[in-house]
């Protein structure tokens, strides 16, 4: 495989999975209880315009694959990388459609399609959100990173940081991205994260962290993690901590061929794998510094292709999505001992994130 066919493959595996509990706009208060459905978003084909956000209702068993066709009455655009719960809201990132589409989440119903475009009228081509503090960022390929206010659903501030940012977390009071330049790989990667100031909204410095960095999170104690990819010959994927009040990008060698991962209650769950390398789920401890254990799933099931994970902040159940990337793929629910408790077939092309509805 050349290189140019290894990262337009691995760009559809690059990631951050963002999760917010909160029932109004400002955080804080969690939501708790049992969801009454599973929204879905399939990430769709690039250049086929046929990213999907899928509902499964949870009481009547049923899965409705057009939901938000359904109740919008059009489709939701080309490529939509990332989703996140956000207050009574929910952000969808559509990359090639120059769009942050935001709906109720108790409906489904579209509020607002945010342009994110060039001066130039491109695509920006929006990736991967965070928020905080009443604000959703998202990170684009046009090296910015952009803020929404969550109640005008207006832009209200933009910051250049560098190459071609994916994953961003939010946590001491800062911003942090991971620049990948997976865009200008024949030139080189980028190898930084920046770290962005929340008050005055302007980056204060970049990291030196690893060749082609991709997801990112943070824990209870606000170290940050990310995994980078390397650059797919020599220099191998690495999971890896910046702990909180260091510079220092420290590999954690337990994991190996880090893909993507998300945190949820101080546990990172890390999609391991690729390139010949059977796919797994491994688990870490973050505040214990340990691996827990490097086999998710203990019931046998097996999962060809996983291309996301997701969790239940209040359950711990876990949601692996699994692909193709030609046909709709299918979406695996484990509860937190990683038992099957459900295999959604052909939700969409490439299941990626899941959020619950309340």
């Amino acid at each position: 495989m050349n290189r140019t066919k290894i990262y337009l493959y691995l760009l559809l595996l690059a990631a951050v999975v963002q999760w917010s509990c909160t029932v109004n706009d400002t955080p804080g208060e969690e939501i708790t209880g049992k969801g009454k459905a599973l929204l879905i978003l399939n990430e769709g084909s690039i250049g086929m315009n046929n990213a999907t956000l899928a509902r499964y209702d949870i009481e009547k068993e049923s899965l409705n694959s057009t939901y938000f066709a359904s109740v919008n009455k059009r489709g939701l655009g080309d490529v939509a990388n990332d989703m996140l719960l956000y207050g009574s809201k929910i952000y969808l990132a559509v990359n090639k459609s120059g769009t942050v589409e935001v709906i109720e989440a108790a409906t489904g119903k579209s509020l607002r399609q945010v342009a994110m475009v060039t001066t130039g009228g491109a695509s920006k081509e929006p990736r991967r959100l965070a928020a905080h503090g009443g604000k959703v960022y998202v990170t684009s390929f046009d090296d910015t990173v952009t803020r929404i206010d969550t109640t005008s659903l207006a832009v209200d501030g933009s910051v250049t940081v560098g190459l071609d940012p994916e994953g961003i977390a939010v946590t001491n009071n800062r911003i942090y991205v991971a620049n990948s330049g997976g865009l200008n790989w024949e030139n080189g990667y980028d190898n930084t994260l920046s770290v962005i100031s929340l008050a005055s909204f302007t980056e204060e410095q970049k990291i030196a962290v690893g060749t082609n960095p991709g997801s990112v999170a943070a824990d209870s104690q606000g170290d940050i993690y990310l995994t980078v990819t390397g650059n797919y010959v020599d220099e191998p994927a690495a999971f890896k901590v910046i702990r909180n009040g260091s510079t220092i990008a420290e590999t954690i060698a337990d994991i190996a061929w880090p893909q993507r991962f998300v945190i949820s209650n101080n546990r990172a769950y890390i999609i391991t794998g690729a390139y010949g390398e059977p796919y797994k789920l491994a688990v870490y401890d973050c505040l214990e510094e340990r691996l827990v254990t490097d086999h998710f799933i203990s019931d046998g099931t097996e999962i060809p292709n996983i291309y996301n994970v997701s969790v239940d902040p209040v359950t711990g159940d876990l949601f692996i999505g699994s692909t193709d990337y030609v046909h709709p793929g299918d979406l695996y629910w484990f509860d937190k001992d990683g038992k099957l408790k459900k295999r959604l077939t052909t939700t969409g092309i490439n299941p990626s994130v899941v959020v619950i509805q309340q």
